[in-house]
């Protein structure tokens, strides 16, 4: 017989309700219970450990990965936790609860050998009544049969590529009286104009006779709000207590005002137990193509955020949950999609605290969409086997959130195919929650029935906001459903790009730009929401070398998508972060700060050109908070090594004005600093501008004296005042160019192209694409032709590379100074990535000096790509593999992940900073104690400048012309240069 949707919704809703009053009671954690001095206990710390039934007990440390501690579980095969624990004698007579946080993914929960309960999903917190199983008369012990499910929903493991499975996140026991309250909930509704405050308190209860709950508001003073100490009787079942708060602060994400909400459950007019939320007055609301927080619209500047510890893998810590807070704030972040389960409600309490708007997503993932074919297909959809999961983990999410200000959205599953599995679990949480809009994707896979979103979940949208996806399309970053638009997945870093990552990381800063369009063109629609990098992390697991037991079998498929050359120990998706996982800012880190500032200069560039002295200075501003004037934010102006704080205009949010410097002696050539500050302290922004002109102190040519030609039969000799330049015979090419004695130039110049013939874009570009290269090797001098000239060396060389002629036109002078004019017939056209020349260059070079026009007003002292910047090329710093770093990201010369202990290709790599593409310099300076300098000029800064060490240790550098990255993919922003015309010009100093 064939049971219709609406009969098995009902009846699993049955089968929930059921469980509501058994195992799957909410508690909240008690400050306080009368006749217990430490209700809390944590288990988190030590366990026993056994691989397979057939395995002895090992130690192993919860919360963490069992993979990560060397053991290759495999998925659908038991392993075993169990740990003993002492019961305190105050703990008698009270009820006992088990509490644990997330235990991937399949877990069946025993204590003192009573099996108790099978829980399934690994990221949402579950609770158990063990009173009738404990005893206080001997040790308890608590075991855990867990499985890493091939079939669980939320894809994890498979997101991970490989097995996660384990204790994720914290134990607790605690005691609570025997008729506690559950399934506690906080909301609140704002009244008169957003004035007042209704405070909505919903919870269940069982014995309920002679039962009194007690309320008490307290300010951030600690202090009670008045008419907030209220007391109710409460009823066997659902109760909801109200009452009215009188113009409380409210919360939003740039005002992040708490109260703590104090709650004493008393028995017969007695205290029994006492716990504390905290609340936050808001109210979210969809009016239209607007979400609204407090009445006003918010744009939602964000990030995609997931648990990874460096050394315990799929795992929340206090430590990274609040340094992640720390992060994101200091980056201009102010909301996270929970991707792709719920977080810690540890986390979420930090975003209460500090201010981050928060989707909270449930753990259901690529259903019937990208799984890897050993996960594959997945389509649990419409399979009622898998309903029960669906709507547990709902509950479970809706129970622990719902009372928390910061979550504004529910995710009810991400990239995944429409069933009715989708439709019950929206269903149940707007049935739990009516206060919150729920988003899902990808809503164009659902083409029948009543839409099961109120906000249109939109990924990788191009930079002008254009995208069609299963049906949906935005222009402009609007939608055309009238409901807001949330792209709460776009601006990809770059990660799969593995020969470009090897060569030139400054893939990462050129994605800045793709950032600051996306933000700049979506902030002024009405119907754009916002949207959230992929992603905040990168995605990487340090597992161990050497497995305890089992096999790393992961390998097979988590590798796979890489070339062999790209493969390092380390597995997971890509360095796709603005922070590594030990969260070291990474190039991106600047780019997201600057991108997606609240405040916005609108005077561009880097100079001040009409100025007076001692007259003020204004300049035009976007004030891009979502509820904050301006007159909130303070500026601290540095003029002359002189700090001083001005109070800026009330320029309402979402509006642009102006604001004005004192007079102050302003000088050509000296700069103003201009830091915006928070009211706790935090820098938003930082801008900095000259006066008049940037001074840009060029290195020069030295060299006196006249130059002489000497030829013999196997070169060319130019000569000038300590230096000298051989051009060969045989290639053409100047080699082994000396000054003051020492190597500057080994041998050059080769022709640089490299050129995307069908410029691959889109989702995931994992390989390089069909290119035009050429090799050094393939050169071949056709013609040669050298003479001095009024005092100048004119050398003129022609061959060929295959089929592609190369003519370079190089002139020097007497001080120093070497240009190279060059260009090609027959190259093929199609979208570069670069052009120019390259030298071979001596290998006593050790340091980088660069000045440049860099894409930011303004760069942080020693940043990966700053206006001005200063390097070593190698770093001695590097450590183990699993080891925490003691250097910057930039100063990195290995990398684990893709290249494992050698760093790129070379036994003496450079650092990340030195060998990042540093575009559009003044000037560019290689020296090194043994070595003269050498600067490549570019007055205009139009050229940029890279080195690389290759395979065979020799150090290139490269200088361009044309530059771009036509690989960034995902819908990112890149030039689109076409390679023909092939010519430029080089200048060199010596």
């Amino acid at each position: 017989m064939k049971m219709s949707k609406k009969i098995l919704f009902l009846f699993v809703f049955v089968i929930l309700a059921m469980n509501v009053s058994g195992q799957e009671q909410a508690y909240e954690l008690p400050g306080r219970v009368i006749g217990v001095k430490r209700p809390l206990i944590s288990l988190n710390g030590e366990w026993q450990f056994k691989f397979d039934t057939g395995s002895g007990w090992d130690l192993i440390h919860v919360p963490a990965e069992a993979v990560m501690q060397g053991y290759g579980i495999e998925h659908d095969k038991s392993f075993f936790y169990k740990k003993e624990f002492l019961l305190p004698a105050d703990f008698k007579g009270k009820k006992i609860v088990l509490r644990f946080d997330g235990v991937y993914s399949q877990a069946i929960l025993s204590v003192n050998g009573k099996t108790l309960r099978t829980h399934k999903g690994g990221f949402s917190r579950w609770e158990s009544d063990i009173t009738p199983y404990v005893s206080f008369e001997k040790p308890n012990t608590v075991s855990l049969e867990i499985q890493d499910r091939l079939d669980d929903i939320s894809y994890a493991s498979g997101y991970a590529h490989h097995p996660i499975g384990g204790i994720l996140r914290d134990v607790t026991l605690f005691a609570t009286p025997v008729n506690s309250i559950h399934d506690f909930g906080v909301e609140t509704d704002l009244e008169n104009d957003f004035r007042d405050g209704l405070l909505k308190l919903s919870y269940n209860a069982e014995k309920a006779a002679g039962t009194t709950i007690q309320y008490v508001l307290l300010d951030k003073h600690h202090q009670p709000v008045p008419q907030t100490n209220r007391q109710f009787t409460v009823k066997d079942g659902q109760n909801v207590n109200s009452f009215r708060v009188s113009n409380p602060l409210k919360w939003d994400a740039e005002h992040p005002d708490l109260y703590r909400l104090v709650v004493k459950v008393k028995k017969d007019g007695k205290d029994i137990y006492s716990f504390s939320k905290a609340v936050g007055f808001r109210e979210i609301k969809i009016v239209a193509n607007q979400m609204l927080v407090n009445g006003k619209p918010v744009k939602l500047r964000g990030a995609n955020r997931h648990d990874l510890h460096p050394v315990l893998g799929r795992v929340s810590t206090p430590y990274y949950d609040s340094l992640d807070v720390k992060l994101l704030k200091e980056s201009n972040i102010n909301f996270i999609r929970t991707s792709h389960y719920p977080p810690s409600e540890r986390f979420v309490e930090l975003c209460n605290r500090f201010g981050i708007y928060v989707e909270v997503e449930t753990s259901v993932c690529f259903v019937d969409t990208y799984r890897q074919k050993n996960y594959a297909p997945g389509a649990t959809q419409d399979n009622p086997d898998y309903t029960a999961q669906y709507l547990s983990q709902c509950r479970e999410m809706v129970n622990t959130f719902r009372s928390h200000p910061a979550v504004v959205i529910w995710s009810i599953g991400n990239e995944s195919q429409y069933g009715s599995n989708f439709k019950q679990s929206r269903d149940y949480v707007k049935g739990a929650d009516k206060t919150r809009p729920v988003i899902w994707s990808y809503p164009g896979t659902q083409s029948s029935e009543d839409k099961i979103y109120d906000i249109l979940s939109m990924h990788y949208q191009d930079v002008d906001g254009n995208l069609t996806q299963y049906g949906k399309t935005t222009k402009g970053y609007e939608g055309s459903e009238g409901i807001p638009a949330l792209f709460d997945e776009w601006a990809h870093p770059a990660c799969y790009t593995y020969q470009t990552l090897r060569d030139d990381p400054n893939i990462r800063e050129f994605w800045g730009i793709s950032l600051d369009m996306m933000w700049g063109r979506l902030f002024p629609t009405k119907g754009g929401l916002g949207g959230a990098i992929w992603g905040y992390v990168d995605e990487t697991f340090n597992i161990p070398t050497k497995l305890k037991k089992g096999i790393p079998f992961w390998n097979e498929f988590s590798k796979t998508a890489k070339p062999a050359d790209f493969q390092g120990h380390a597995v997971g998706y890509g360095e796709w972060g603005i922070v590594d996982v030990w969260r070291r800012p990474k190039p991106e880190f600047w780019s997201v700060k600057k991108a997606q500032s609240p405040i916005r200069i609108l005077d561009e560039g880097k100079v001040i050109k009409n100025f007076i002295p001692n007259q003020k200075i204004q300049f035009s501003v976007y004030n891009r908070f979502d509820h904050t004037f301006l007159n909130e934010v303070k500026l601290e102006y540095t003029y002359e090594n002189r700090k001083k704080t001005i109070t800026l205009p009330n320029i309402n949010p979402h509006k642009k004005g102006h604001f004005e410097l004192p007079a102050e002696n302003w000088k050509a050539g000296k700069s103003v600093l201009m830091n915006f500050v928070d009211r706790n302290g935090l820098v938003i922004d930082t801008y900095e501008y000259y006066f008049g002109e940037r001074p840009v102190s060029m290195p020069v040519a030295t060299h006196r004296g006249a130059l002489t030609l000497v030829e013999n039969a196997a070169m060319y000799l130019i000569k000038g005042d300590g230096f000298e330049i051989p051009v060969s015979k045989a290639s053409g090419l100047i080699e082994h160019a000396t000054s003051n004695g020492k190597v500057f130039i080994k041998k050059g110049p080769f022709l640089n192209i490299d050129v995307n013939l069908n410029h691959l874009t889109g989702a995931e570009v994992r390989k390089s694409a069909n290119k035009f290269l050429i090799l050094d090797q393939d050169w071949k001098k056709t013609a040669l032709k050298c003479e001095i000239s009024n005092g100048v060396a004119l050398i003129s060389i022609e061959g060929t590379y295959q089929g592609l002629k190369a003519y370079f036109n190089i002139t020097l002078n007497e001080s120093g100074e070497l240009t190279t004019n060059y260009h090609t017939v027959g190259e093929p056209n199609g979208y570069l990535r670069e052009i120019g020349l390259k030298y071979y260059m001596p290998d006593d070079i050790d340091q980088l000096d660069w000045k440049r026009n860099g894409y930011w007003n303004y760069y942080p002292e020693g940043d990966f790509a700053g206006n001005d910047g200063e390097t070593h090329l190698y770093e001695s710093k590097q450590v183990a593999y699993g080891v925490k770093p003691v250097q910057s990201w930039g100063q990195d010369t290995r990398n684990y992940y893709y290249w494992s202990d050698k760093g790129a290709r070379s036994e003496k790599p450079l650092t990340n900073k030195a060998k990042s593409m540093k575009e559009n310099i003044y000037y560019y300076t290689l020296s090194g104690a043994r070595l003269s300098r050498i600067s490549v000029i570019s007055p205009l800064a139009d050229v940029s400048c890279r080195i690389d060490r290759m395979a065979d240790e020799q150090l290139i550098l490269y200088i361009n012309n044309k530059w771009d990255y036509p690989e960034i993919a995902w819908g990112n922003y890149c030039k689109s240069l076409a390679a023909s015309p092939c010519s430029g010009s080089i200048m060199i100093r010596f």
